[in-house]
């Protein structure tokens, strides 16, 4: 066995006292037929108590009951007669017993431009105003004696903003821009360390830099009110456990502690940040150091009910990379990472005169003229500024900012820029990778490293639309349309379940769900559920299912999906959905046709209710899923007698209206061939290029597989011409553009209002990628990839082909190539899983292990 995890996490330290489900993966000698044990023991006793293995099984839960908060768990798999596995996870001691208090700064007035106070005449702002705050992050200190330096300690802790700890000038833990986003007012993040190493005899320094972060920092896009959107001032919350010789010890947030500012002065995710030595406060984060002229802290508030542990992996740095080219223009140097990725840069400056102002401007694309292009960030000033203390060699790395950019243009040092001087550090929330994709065409290697790098660089603690401009938000849509791509790259299963309890937290009475998770608070715009966008409240959780086949994610989740359903049905007086439609914005950025939003809108109805009608079959529940498949039933025919034209086309006759009818099966049978006939006629009288938006082209694809027409589909992923994934390519994307016209030969760049560069919606192709041409699927009834669907698309145009995938049970391994008139596939099963492959003159059903054939190519004469 391997990658034994609690939770969907890798030894985890602060859990929740809930049940918790451990999984592991098999090797390909891994005896699975034959059934064993989990023995599970609390650490520093001998207690242990033992859950059987049934043969196959890959997943078991421990019940809350059989564990202790603030406990340590060791746990061993032994399956068969091959050797154990063994790992941990630790639980957090309950909130309700906390000590410990949130803390701020001083309040502080806002300012005007002259440093006078002033009061802002009305609680609604015209849109010609921008509110502007900003206010430098707080650094917290504390003292603590110890007789001893303890055989175990743990660190708890949050913030109302983001964080960065250390104690005795050593950093705690790795995490990036915690605790993370979350629905604020209902569940904020907590953090357990491990931090025995950390102390020693005497006195001990726990300090604490605070930041606003999306507390109260500017987030979204609403100029008249886009900062303290939850608070007005970041709060910190923290409780050190020492345990040793001595006893216990604690040191929580109180009054006691000291605050004060530094050289940050001003750290703004969006905005970015600024460095200025007048302030510093070297030392501080040692003893000894005299702060006596801190100010103390102020207790805010007690309440630690809101406070939940670990539910995902943390935000945290994941790669470096270097420029590829530095060019000196003027007193400017630009800097070209060949990449367009998120995080930030770090920088070595040397010999710079004290007072000597460094200013990084970060940008994804270059104009005509070759200056950073940086209109589309909108309000975002994506600007970091450092004043250099005149040192021999000075170090500069945002902490508490996030850029999405390929492009930084850096001012005012003097001399020359070395390329040894910079980097880029990459910030992602730190997801297991899970599959890999080759094949012999480089334009479609380039798609699928374009859909990775947009993944990972939307992925930052919530999965958001975009990580440059002011909105980078949890968009419902582009969340459910990409999940089946997002699961292919990286074990996205915990990630994606955090992200659904902040969607279901602002789920209201009635059903309804908002356009984005987290909600932003104060602004009612995107709180009407649209079509294709509040259907990610049952899309996500049956998709997370079908990916990692955890029923209790279902089981929890399935009351919410059927608030869902019900929001739509009684909004509708049981009909077609077409009141109550929210934004509605339709198959969003479709080029040059446009599905009517009505047949979205039904589309999107009938799909949900039949997701949960399978949820409810999962979960044993006859009578709703009778229910939910008659409410379907009935909605496909009005379907049929609203959409379907009197000579058979679908009204609107677009590429994407035809995609949900066929993916969905919204039409009668007798009409399926009409309808893909017309399909595949709409796409070759534009010589193979598409038009579908953020909601048909997830389907597109898959779509004309099933019809027999996979080769048009690789001609779709092999267009250079536009729109096409291939014209981006070849006008340099590294990463998926928001829109097909996001630049073209002809109109240059697009409305600067909307014009992302790093956007995975339109990505989604990525699980066609894997599943076709990959050959990586399951069958339709499989869950978890118990029985594995092997039936790549063989095309020349793309071999040789590899595609590995991370499934639950182990790794799955499909390579094909074709030589000749002859073609080879090799195929590895893994161990709990079966497969059936098709090829080209036969169909074969195998169990676990490795497996080749040869085969004459279809295409030879």
């Amino acid at each position: 066995m391997y990658d034994l995890r609690a939770n969907g996490l890798d030894n985890p330290l602060g859990l929740d006292h809930t049940d918790v489900r451990l999984t592991w993966r098999h090797h390909p000698t891994d005896e699975v037929g034959a059934g064993g044990s989990i023995r599970l023991v609390e650490s520093g006793l001998e207690q242990e108590f033992t859950i059987p293995i049934a043969p196959h099984q890959r997943d078991a839960k421990v019940p809350a009951d059989r564990l202790m908060p603030g406990r340590s768990y060791r746990w061993t798999v032994e399956i068969g007669s091959g050797p154990a596995a063994t790992s941990t996870f630790e639980l957090a001691l309950n909130v309700e017993s906390w000590s410990a208090s949130w803390i701020a700064a001083s309040a502080a007035p806002v300012s005007g431009p002259d440093g006078e106070p002033f009061e802002v005449p009305a609680d609604r702002l015209p849109r010609s105003w921008r509110t502007m705050y900003s206010a430098p992050p707080v650094q917290f200190r504390r003292t603590v004696e110890l007789d001893a330096r303890p055989d175990r300690a743990r660190l708890a802790i949050s913030a109302r903003g983001i964080y960065r700890a250390s104690i005795n000038g050593r950093p705690v833990g790795d995490d990036e821009l915690a605790p993370g986003w979350s629905d604020y007012p209902t569940r904020i993040e907590y953090r357990v360390h491990d931090v025995t190493d950390h102390l020693r005899e005497g006195t001990n320094v726990l300090t604490v830099v605070v930041a606003e972060g999306w507390w109260a920092g500017y987030t979204g896009y609403d100029t008249r009110q886009q900062s303290r959107l939850y608070g007005d001032r970041p709060e910190l919350i923290a409780q050190l456990d020492a345990w040793g010789d001595g006893g216990h010890v604690q040191l929580v947030t109180d009054e006691q502690w000291r605050s004060s500012t530094g050289r940050i002065r001003v750290a703004d995710l969006l905005m970015g940040e600024y460095h200025d030595p007048a302030f510093d406060t070297s030392g501080w984060e040692t003893a000894p150091y005299d702060d006596s002229a801190w100010a103390l802290a102020e207790v805010a508030d007690r309440d630690t009910s809101i406070l939940c542990g670990i539910s995902a992996p943390p935000v945290r740095a994941v790669a470096t990379v270097e420029p590829v080219e530095i060019t000196r223009r003027g007193d400017r140097t630009l800097i070209d990472f060949g990449q367009n990725l998120v995080g930030r840069l770090r920088l070595r400056l040397r010999g710079q005169s004290a007072g000597t102002v460094v200013q990084l401007r970060h940008a994804e694309m270059l104009s005509a003229d070759g200056e950073i292009y940086t209109e589309n960030l909108r309000s975002a000033e994506a600007r970091d500024l450092y004043i250099c203390a005149g040192e021999v060699d000075e170090q500069f790395e945002p902490r508490f900012t996030l850029h999405g950019f390929r492009y930084v243009e850096l001012s005012g040092a003097q001399g020359e820029i070395e390329a040894a001087d910079v980097r880029a550090v990459v910030l992602a929330s730190d997801l297991q990778p899970t599959g890999t994709f080759s094949t012999g065409s480089e334009l479609v290697n380039q798609l699928h490293s374009n859909i990775v790098w947009g993944q990972r660089g939307n992925y930052v603690s919530v999965p958001t639309d975009c990580p440059q401009r002011d909105e980078r938000l949890g968009w419902t849509a582009d969340t459910q349309v990409f999940l089946r791509t997002a699961a292919f790259n990286a074990d996205v299963g915990p990630f994606l379940q955090r992200w659904l309890d902040d969607l279901y937290s602002a789920q209201d009475s009635s059903g309804r769900v908002p356009d984005v998770a987290p909600r932003i608070p104060g602004n009612r715009q995107f709180d009407e559920a649209a079509p294709g966008w509040g259907d990610a409240a049952v899309i996500v959780p049956w998709e997370l299912y079908r990916e990692y086949g955890d029923r209790g994610l279902l089981e929890a989740n399935y009351p919410a999906m059927q608030n869902w359903v019900r929001w739509v049905s009684e909004h509708n007086g049981g009909g077609l959905w077409k009141s109550s439609l929210g934004n509605n914005y339709g198959d969003w950025l479709s080029v040059d046709e446009h599905t009517p939003h009505a047949l979205v809108a039904a589309a999107y109805q009938i799909h949900s209710l039949d997701l949960v009608a399978q949820s409810a079959a999962v979960l044993g529940r006859a009578a709703d899923e009778a229910r939910y498949r008659d409410e379907a039933r009935a909605l496909r025919a009005l379907f049929e007698a609203e959409f379907v034209e009197a000579d058979g086309r679908l009204r609107g006759d677009t590429q994407s209206g035809y995609l949900f009818a066929l993916a969905w099966n919204l039409v009668s049978a007798e009409r399926r061939d009409a309808l893909g006939r017309r399909l595949v006629e709409k796409i070759e009288s534009r010589g193979a290029r598409l038009t579908s938006g953020f909601l048909g082209i997830s389907l597109l694809c898959p779509v004309l597989t099933s019809i027999g027409r996979a080769d048009l589909a690789v001609d779709l992923v092999l267009q250079t011409a536009y729109p096409s994934w291939g014209y981006s390519i070849r006008h340099g994307a590294t990463t998926i553009w928001e829109r097909w016209d996001g630049w073209t030969d002809d109109g240059g760049f697009q409305d600067v209002r909307m014009n992302s560069f790093n956007h995975y919606s339109l990505g989604s192709v990525g699980e066609w990628l894997y599943r076709a041409v990959g050959g990586v699927d399951q069958a339709d009834d499989s869950v978890a990839y118990r029985r594995l669907r092997i039936r790549p698309v063989f095309d020349a145009r793309l071999s040789p082909v590899d595609a590995t995938f991370e499934s639950p049970h182990g790794l799955v391994r499909v390579s094909w190539q074709l030589v000749g008139d002859s073609g080879t596939l090799a195929v590895e099963v893994p161990p709990g899983a079966e497969a059936e492959i098709t090829l080209p003159d036969r169909t074969v059903s195998v169990a676990a292990g490795a497996h080749s054939y040869t085969f004459t190519r279809p295409d030879a004469s």
